[in-house]
């Protein structure tokens, strides 16, 4: 085996014994020794991917939104209007809400912990500022192309980002309150339709 694959190897062992970790006993409790046991490692291995216990953190939620923009990617190939292109972000959005309970609960960690740990907090306001971007330039296009009417395509991209991480919140907490993947795809369609774009 080659240097590089047991080098991925070992990050990815650490990242699953750390996911496993602060789903189970939150991030506080969680310890860099106590994912190295998890993990098979020693922490001289753990500090060579990771600088950090928070570094680690981060690069789980990382990973994740990696997952999510995939799919965000591929709802934009082909030539369906914005307005389509949405509704199809919508239905990959749904599948989240089947995804390892485990995800969530490192989801609610890491809002938690983003007002104490600098890190963390920063990641968090990367996050959130990328997302508002990316809704404004689906917006705008959606404006180009004459299938959205948007006056203000910044207020316009906080008001579905918002919309998007209150139902994932929600979700979070009542999971079987509804079927929070149809709600989203309802209420997407619904934001489209308010701002000239034709149900899809």
């Amino acid at each position: 085996m080659k240097q590089e694959e047991r080098s991925q190897g070992t990050q990815s062992r650490i990242l699953a014994a750390a996911e496993q970790s602060f789903a189970e006993h939150g991030y506080d409790v969680t310890s860099v020794d106590s994912i190295c046991r998890a993990a098979g490692v020693s922490k001289g291995a753990f500090y060579h991917h990771f600088p950090s216990k928070g570094s680690a953190f981060v690069a789980l939620l990382n990973a994740w939104l990696a997952e999510l923009d995939g799919q965000f990617a591929a709802a934009q190939t082909g030539g369906e209007s914005v307005p389509q292109q949405v509704a199809a972000m919508a239905a990959g959005v749904n599948g989240i809400y089947h995804v390892a309970g485990a995800k969530w609960n490192i989801l609610l960690e890491f809002w938690a912990k983003s007002k104490a740990d600098p890190e963390v907090a920063h990641s968090t306001v990367d996050m959130i500022r990328r997302y508002q971007g990316f809704f404004q330039q689906v917006l705008d296009r959606g404006v180009s192309e004459g299938s959205l009417k948007v006056n203000d395509s910044n207020l316009a991209a906080t008001l579905m980002l918002s919309v998007v991480l209150g139902l994932l919140l929600q979700g979070i907490l009542d999971p079987e309150g509804q079927d929070w993947g149809a709600l989203m795809q309802r209420v997407l369609a619904m934001l489209m339709e308010s701002m000239g774009g034709r149900k899809p």
